[in-house]
């Protein structure tokens, strides 16, 4: 495979800036992109691919900015919060199983990598098995295994304010054919006191049946109203941990449904200045008409509070400001 093959989605750039910016606010992201050869719109297109080699500057500079050699694993663990992952997290949250996500993550990862092919099984009530083979000629390097060790951790985390356990029996940086991963997550408080209720409402309807016709009927009276009684204690306390578990998920869901808006009104106002853009240069004749009208539609669809447009002076060899916004007078004429 050529090494200026797209492999790697433009979301796992951006969930790397997105961490650094949040847990490393004085380092300055668009340096860092610089510094690795990356343009920010190009993290900013979801429809972007990036190369193995691009993907290794932004790991190592990220790793010489930060001083962090971990950044790999804590960015993945990073991608399911709300800044990390936006959107997408919607589709992923309405399973509403951890179990369900992991088996659909071969599914799911290739929306963020082309550089390997993964596959999942269930092998327990609370542990699947994934494993990530590397596609032929792609030679991914140790922190890619870290950073989806990462990933893989925090699925569960949506669900049990938990990371999940792994064990990696298997990785192609030891000489293996493939990466494994035994994930691994414990079952929240609500489902283990849901687990007791049903046991003590099974076994108290067994033993009353039984000694209802050993003891008199006072006593066993008496002992299936106090089983009544636990057995509704515990079906309230069970009620009110679905209703908190009920609470943080219509929680996150608001983060979520916040980002889609954020992301659809983006994708409207880019979609609308092409149009007003592709008018003006169809019905304006005069450049510096044209030149003003692109700059207010600018203005008005993007999200910055300033913007120019450059010419180029021919006899000068240098760019001359022609049209923005933002700028005072003093600034448009230096």
């Amino acid at each position: 495979m050529s090494k200026s093959e797209p492999l790697y989605n433009s979301r796992v750039s951006k969930i790397y800036i997105n961490y650094l910016k949040k847990n490393y606010p004085d380092i300055d992201a668009d340096l860092v992109l610089k510094e690795a050869g990356i343009a920010n719109y190009e993290i900013e297109d979801p429809a972007h691919w990036f190369t193995q080699e691009q993907q290794d500057r932004l790991h190592d500079t990220l790793v010489s900015r930060t001083g962090n050699p971990n950044i790999a694993r804590e960015a993945g663990r990073f991608s399911t919060s709300s800044e990390g992952l936006g959107a997408t997290k919607q589709y992923a949250l309405g399973l509403m199983s951890p179990t369900a996500i992991y088996l659909l993550s071969q599914k799911m990862y290739a929306m963020f990598s082309r550089a390997a092919k993964v596959s999942a099984k269930k092998v327990g009530s609370n542990q699947v098995e994934v494993t990530a083979t590397p596609n032929a000629g792609v030679q991914e390097r140790p922190y890619q295994c870290e950073n989806r060790s990462g990933y893989l951790e925090s699925i569960a985390r949506l669900f049990t304010d938990k990371y999940a356990q792994i064990d990696h029996p298997s990785c192609i940086h030891k000489g293996d054919d493939c990466c494994r991963y035994i994930i691994s997550w414990s079952q929240t408080l609500k489902f283990q006191w849901k687990l007791v209720r049903n046991y003590l409402l099974l076994g108290s309807f067994l033993s009353l049946l039984s000694l209802f016709f050993v003891l008199p009927f006072l006593t066993w009276g008496i002992i299936a109203l106090t089983c009544a009684l636990f057995a509704a204690l515990m079906s309230y306390y069970t009620e009110h941990l679905d209703n908190k578990a009920l609470a943080r998920t219509i929680g996150i869901q608001k983060e979520a449904a916040q980002d889609s808006i954020i992301e659809g009104n983006i994708l409207y106002n880019n979609a609308l200045m092409a149009q007003e853009i592709g008018q003006a240069t169809s019905s304006i004749l005069d450049i510096d008409r044209l030149l003003k009208t692109v700059a207010g539609v600018m203005e008005k669809r993007l999200d910055f509070d300033r913007g120019m447009i450059m010419l180029v002076d021919k006899k000068s060899a240098m760019l001359r400001y022609a049209a923005g916004y933002g700028q005072n007078v003093a600034e448009e004429t230096i």
